[in-house]
């Protein structure tokens, strides 16, 4: 493959930054893959759980990571993780791919051959339609189009099996983009035919597993695609998710050997863990990750009393990350940070600095203070706010301990539940004033992918409407430039800005937790993000 020197020096910082992620992953004592002199065994159903029902399941449209992971083995990308080196990005329906000198134009050659999982052939025209999908300025695509729409001046399919992707300027992490598990090809046909990918009837991909069924509050199911691109794969003659709600539901059926990996969100605690060792003894790996997932509180920047930048100042002073993170995650998380150090290396502003700042130090007397002074400018006898919780994971439990932090400097609130995909419906439509809690996964390891999702104004997950100039120019520069140490030093301006302002989303903590496989399970690995490498191409299970 050949690449420009601008991309060059982007794929060196990536591949630095999958090194410590790796390292990460071994020092957590990872879930160990199948020895290398074993021989898959073909057959079996690998029994997997998703938190709640993902609501639509249109891939492209839709951010919760129940859609993603009910689609995961279904679709395939122009590139994707190695699944047995997930610090790798590969071709998957693309064969080979070279960068124009200047670093602004992609060239992927794609495979022949590929069939749709209805028989329909794949080419070029696939790709065109649904990056021109996710590029469309009327579609709200929450991940992938939020990552492109930046970057991509547009598509040509030159022949039936090339693509042509031109960018508005050599972009360090176009490739990790294009290998997102947000960013898979749908079908011309099946887009022409029904308009969007909300039905299971649309689940039409060309990945290892077809769609089967999906009986909501009860099982999503896969069955293996016998015509897979991949000779030999996958391994398994199927896939179910078993909807589980409720975190107690969950490790229930952990303990009870109902499934065979606990790779999701949400991770289980240290607590919970070792319940789950006493449970299953030997029978089963645990181990500790960090998941590549901030723990944040938005507040609605068109809304009362939150769109007085005074009383989203007040917010975050308030907030004592370091007690949410002790109690809330029994320690297994990174308090503050607007990025994890153990995942963005030395793209993280220093932990010793972030932990100086207002907002961040302790004691906490001058912080609680400062925002009491703020809450009483503008309501002297305190407010009332109604705080939006989706019910799963221990998001209430979370939501309880900010709300009693609140309410030392006068902010009363009340939560009101919403089941999963409810909720994110209506943090999408914002229809909301606060939301005391509420985790977003990256979906790349690139720095930017932070500032894409959430804080710039056209924002794939900035639901609390914010737009802040000074960010979006900062974001833009970061993609722009490709030399690294100057990059560093854009994203710790950043940082900065974000720890010193009003943002309408708080940074409370990257969240770590613990996670177990089944060691009848072979072939596993953990990526980078919970997004990745669960397609389960080339796992097996022993008997």
């Amino acid at each position: 493959m050949t690449l420009a020197p601008e991309a060059a020096k982007g794929d060196d910082f990536m591949r630095r930054l999958a090194l410590a992620i790796a390292i990460l992953a071994t020092l957590a004592l990872a879930a160990p893959s199948a020895p290398a002199q074993e021989t898959p065994r073909p057959g079996g159903i690998l029994n997997w759980y998703v938190y709640g029902d993902p609501g639509r399941l249109d891939i492209h449209l839709e951010s919760p990571l129940s859609v993603q992971q009910a689609l995961a083995g279904i679709y395939s990308g122009l590139l994707h993780r190695d699944p047995a080196d997930p610090d790798k990005i590969v071709g998957d329906l693309a064969e080979r791919w070279t960068a124009s000198p200047d670093g602004k134009v992609y060239t992927f050659h794609l495979r022949k051959g590929v069939k749709w999982h209805d028989g329909q052939p794949f080419t070029s025209a696939d790709v065109k339609a649904t990056l021109n999908r996710v590029l469309n300025p009327d579609s709200k695509s929450p991940r992938c189009g939020s990552m492109l729409k930046p970057i991509v001046a547009g598509v040509e399919a030159v022949d039936p099996h090339t693509i042509q992707i031109a960018l508005k300027f050599p972009a360090a992490p176009f490739l990790e983009y294009v290998a997102s598990a947000w960013c898979v090809i749908a079908a011309k046909h099946v887009l022409d035919k029904h308009g969007d990918l909300s039905k299971p009837e649309a689940q039409i991909g060309t990945g290892p597993f077809k769609f089967k069924r999906y009986e909501r509050g009860n099982v999503i199911e896969w069955e293996k695609n016998k015509d897979y691109f991949r000779p030999g794969l996958p391994y398994l003659d199927g896939v179910k998710q078993f909807v589980l709600v409720g975190f107690p539901t969950q490790l229930a059926a952990a303990k009870a050997g109902r499934i065979h990996l606990w790779d999701t969100w949400p991770p289980m605690k240290r607590t919970d863990a070792d319940e789950l060792k006493r449970a299953r003894g030997d029978e089963v790996h645990v181990y500790q990750v960090a998941q590549n997932t901030i723990f944040l509180a938005y507040m609605h920047t068109q809304k009362p009393p939150f769109n007085n930048p005074d009383m989203r100042r007040a917010v975050h002073l308030a907030l004592d990350r370091q007690e949410l993170v002790a109690k809330a995650l029994e320690g297994a998380g990174v308090p503050c940070a607007v990025f994890d150090p153990k995942l963005s290396g030395d793209f993280a502003l220093p932990l010793a600095e972030v932990q100086k700042m207002p907002g961040c130090r302790q004691p906490k007397d001058q912080d609680i203070a400062e925002a009491k002074k703020l809450v009483e400018k503008h309501y002297p006898n305190g407010v009332d706010v109604e705080a939006a919780v989706r019910s799963v994971g221990n998001y209430v439990d979370r939501a309880q301990l900010v709300l009693s932090q609140l309410r030392k400097i006068g902010i009363r609130g009340t939560i009101k539940t919403y089941e999963s995909a409810a909720g994110f419906a209506v943090f999408g439509k914002g229809d909301f004033v606060f939301l005391p809690t509420q985790d977003r996964a990256m979906v790349t390891v690139d720095p930017g992918d932070l500032f894409s999702l959430i804080y710039t104004t056209n924002a794939g997950s900035n639901w609390g409407k914010w737009s802040d100039p000074k960010v979006d120019e900062l974001t833009e520069r970061g993609l722009k430039e490709t030399n690294r140490e100057k990059r560093k030093q854009i994203y710790w301006e950043l940082q900065r800005h974000l720890l010193s302002g009003a943002p309408s989303a708080v940074p409370v903590a990257w969240v770590e937790g613990f996670h177990f496989v089944d060691k009848r399970l072979r072939g596993y690995k953990w990526a980078p993000t919970v997004y990745d490498n669960n397609t389960f191409m080339k796992v097996w299970l022993q008997p």
